[in-house]
């Protein structure tokens, strides 16, 4: 099976204009004899793993009767990932909070990078990245409004990104 995206993706008026109406691709449903957790593991591995390979992962199982080992098995193999378990509804509250938030007023003094972070309601969990990596020198502090913003280093793609709470505030970044 090839996938083109697994990132929801929103419509657009004749004009080009984004509307406010979304559309996401189902990946695992009850109802294309796919075999599960097997088909979900792959998906789920390569979004968690070094690939990188991130998205809105849906399934449509018919889960009416009650019990339903194959939806049952795919939201265990989620789980065992850390991934979360989201309805639609939460989906769509996180995306438009996503999209409404903001990161601007970037300035470089060579040395630190600043910027303004709005992070809009909805948002809960969102995470910001900055490049480890700003030519040759190397992150060595993020800071919000002056205090210490603890961050991870992950790599994507073959990029070293500082991960860390997407929270509104004022930052620095400084290289060293």
């Amino acid at each position: 099976m090839t996938v083109s995206s697994v990132m929801i993706q929103r419509f657009a008026d004749s004009d080009g204009t984004p509307i406010d109406v979304w559309q996401a691709v189902t990946q695992m449903n009850d109802e294309s004899n796919q075999s599960y957790p097997s088909f979900a593991i792959p998906l789920f591995d390569n979004a968690v793993g070094a690939n990188g390979y991130y998205g809105v992962f849906t399934t449509n199982f018919h889960t009416d009767g009650g019990v339903d080992p194959d939806s049952d098995s795919v939201v265990a193999a989620a789980q065992a990932r850390g991934i979360p378990i989201v309805s639609s509804k939460q989906m769509l509250t996180w995306v438009d909070g996503r999209d409404r938030s903001t990161l601007n007023g970037f300035a470089w003094n060579g040395s630190t990078a600043t910027f303004t972070l709005n992070a809009a309601t909805g948002s809960n969990g969102m995470q910001a990245m900055l490049p480890v990596k700003a030519g040759t020198k190397t992150l060595s502090s993020i800071t919000r409004g002056g205090s210490p913003v603890p961050f991870t280093t992950q790599t994507i793609k073959g990029v070293s990104y500082a991960v860390f709470t997407a929270a509104a505030g004022t930052y620095a970044a400084t290289y060293s």
